[in-house]
């Protein structure tokens, strides 16, 4: 089973130091796939989801040493949450204007201009990442079935009689793929957030 990402105030405290690969070759292992997550939900294709990445390593490497605990559970994921969102907003820009310049106005397009328009808080975009990382975790831990099934009808919000008939399982099988999926999906939620940094 994955681990939650073990972020201790020791590790932040040597990612101020730009040559200790070690630290920060163990930070990326931690948060990359969260951040990219985070991207993807933001309505962002793989190769922009990477590029967040790579401008939010930037924004640590050079504040990491402006950052103090607040003494609040998940200060720190909040703060580079914050900043995930924020960079998510600059590459959706960046994205619209190039297909803009390119003459298109594709559905596509507005959907991330309603994205962008939503000013979330804090505790929102904490949430949502929460979230994120915690369904890539239980998605590596249950089934293709047990996942699809709960994506449909939990994510899409499809019928349960709907997506019995499409995934070829009974109705009573969806209900506690979702039921199941949802619940550790929490599990792993409330740890994360009682968690130290």
């Amino acid at each position: 089973m994955a681990r939650l990402p073990d972020t201790r105030y020791s590790l932040l405290a040597r990612l101020a130091e730009p040559a200790d690969a070690v630290a920060w070759s163990r930070f990326a292992e931690i948060y990359e796939p969260a951040v990219f997550r985070y991207a993807r939900t933001r309505g962002l294709q793989d190769a922009d989801a990477w590029e967040v990445i790579q401008r939010v390593l930037i924004v640590v490497h050079q504040r990491i040493g402006e950052w103090h605990p607040s003494g609040s559970p998940g200060s720190f994921r909040s703060w580079l949450m914050r900043t995930a969102h924020y960079v998510c907003q600059q590459v959706t820009r960046e994205v619209q204007r190039k297909d803009r310049s390119a003459g298109g106005d594709s559905a596509d397009v507005r959907l991330n201009d309603m994205a962008v328009a939503i000013d979330e808080d804090e505790s929102n975009a904490w949430e949502q990442w929460a979230f994120c990382w915690a369904a890539g975790m239980v998605q590596t831990e249950v089934e293709a079935v047990t996942w699809k099934a709960f994506w449909m009808t939990a994510v899409e919000g499809a019928a349960a009689s709907e997506v019995a008939a499409r995934l070829s399982i009974k109705v009573g099988s969806v209900y506690t793929a979702k039921c199941r999926t949802l619940v550790r999906i929490r599990q792993l939620v409330d740890e994360l957030s009682r968690s130290d940094l």
